[in-house]
């Protein structure tokens, strides 16, 4: 068996997959250890994983560059200046992976997709690299519709095709750009935005684990070396449910993910409104919030938590109102449950085009509308698509997918 590097933000949307992959992993007689900043550690501890932590002297720096105080989308000017904190952190980090490689001697690095510093450090080090990612769309392509660019939907006229190429073009030429721009701090970390043979230089050129389903993307080339291997929707550790939630009810969760608190301001007034309308439902809110406990009402039939554990609690209810975000998206198909969809910044637009393209969503831009109202009783009637997504969810296995992406790492790089 081999020893393990994983390396992950502390964001449960990033950290949570890996932690599970992690404990299937130490299962299978790996010596599995982990790297992340301050506020992953109490879970790793409670988790008995070993880990190392990163950034110590600046405890916050990547919660500051995630959360941010309004929408990102795709605002030029907003994407350069979270890349340019980024690139702030990225050298003291890649300095202390370096070190931690040179320690622990690990056979491969496991890294999410958003910490591409360990990667690097793995590759010059001659230390195997995986690559997981929760939002395979993320990654360019020769091919097929584009990502980040509002949420588009496949070709359905011949003119998308012209659309899907121009959006491919403005992508790569925006990053290129960026790259022209940080070449200098780039070069610093021993990268630049593509390796010579095109492809991105933020994921592994040998081993990606796209945590999604072939069944919900949409048609495009992979690189070499990418595999879909099915969603990881897991908590990594199970919860005592609110009492509330234990007896029989016609319920309604509502969430709006970990990040991105802007978005939650006004979400209970704008449930209250829904509330009003469907007076024979409960809704629940989660706030995200995972070292939170507790429920409490905050109006008639409105009831709000600080975290839900998702495959835990879905069994309980009827549909899931969401932001798009890639576990929350899974766990409710993983659950047979249709979604109301209201995606605000980053990856949520790509997820909501494909739930509603595939028949399992319906998308809303305003909740507190009449039309998010009239959307929320079709969905309530069921969605044509969630059966047969269901059970591509429960036939995948994406621990045996990252079992083998260990062994052929690990015997490639000896």
């Amino acid at each position: 068996m081999s020893r393990l590097l994983l390396v992950a933000p502390p964001f449960a949307g990033h950290l949570f997959p890996l932690v599970a992959i992690g404990k299937r992993l130490r299962a299978a007689g790996h010596e599995v250890r982990f790297a992340s900043t301050p506020a992953a550690m109490p879970l790793l501890e409670r988790l008995r994983f070993d880990a190392d932590v990163l950034l110590a002297d600046d405890p916050s720096a990547l919660e500051r560059i995630a959360d941010t105080g309004r929408e990102v989308g795709h605002n030029p000017l907003r994407l350069v200046g979270q890349l340019r904190q980024n690139l702030a952190v990225l050298p003291r980090a890649r300095a202390e992976l370096d070190a931690l490689i040179a320690r622990h001697r690990p056979a491969a690095v496991v890294a999410d997709f958003t910490a591409p510093v360990a990667g690097w450090a793995a590759r010059d080090a001659g230390v195997g690299w995986i690559t997981t990612i929760p939002t395979p769309f993320a990654i360019e392509t020769r091919t097929g519709t584009p990502s980040y660019c509002g949420g588009w939907s496949p070709p359905t006229r011949p003119w998308h095709r012209v659309r899907d190429a121009a959006g491919r073009l403005a992508v790569r030429g925006f990053k290129r750009t960026v790259g022209a721009v940080f070449a200098e701090e780039l070069r610093a970390l021993g990268t630049g935005v593509y390796r010579p043979d095109g492809t991105e230089a933020v994921y592994s050129p040998t081993r990606i684990l796209g945590l999604g389903l072939a069944e919900l993307e949409f048609p495009r080339d992979w690189p070499t070396g990418f595999r879909l291997v099915g969603p990881v929707t897991e908590s990594p550790e199970p919860r005592a449910l609110p009492p509330e939630l234990a007896r029989p009810g016609r319920r309604v969760l509502v969430t709006l993910g970990t990040h991105l608190g802007w978005a939650r301001d006004d979400l209970p007034a704008a449930v209250a409104r829904l509330a009003a309308r469907f007076t024979d439902h409960e809704f629940v809110i989660s706030r995200g919030d995972p070292a939170g406990s507790g429920l409490r009402r905050v109006a008639e039939r409105v009831w709000e938590s600080a975290y839900l554990p998702y495959d835990q609690v879905l069994p309980g209810f009827e549909a899931v109102i969401h932001h798009g975000g890639a576990g929350v998206a899974y766990s409710t198909l993983r659950a047979g449950l249709p979604a109301l969809v209201w995606p605000h910044d980053y990856d949520q637009p790509d997820y909501a085009a494909r739930l509603v393209a595939r028949g399992a969503a319906l998308r809303v831009r305003d909740l507190a509308s009449r039309r998010s109202a009239d959307a929320l009783a079709r969905v309530l009637h069921g969605l044509p698509g969630v059966p047969a997504l269901r059970e591509a969810v429960r036939r995948s296995d994406p621990f045996a997918a990252a079992l083998d992406a260990v062994a052929e790492v690990t015997a490639t790089t000896g």
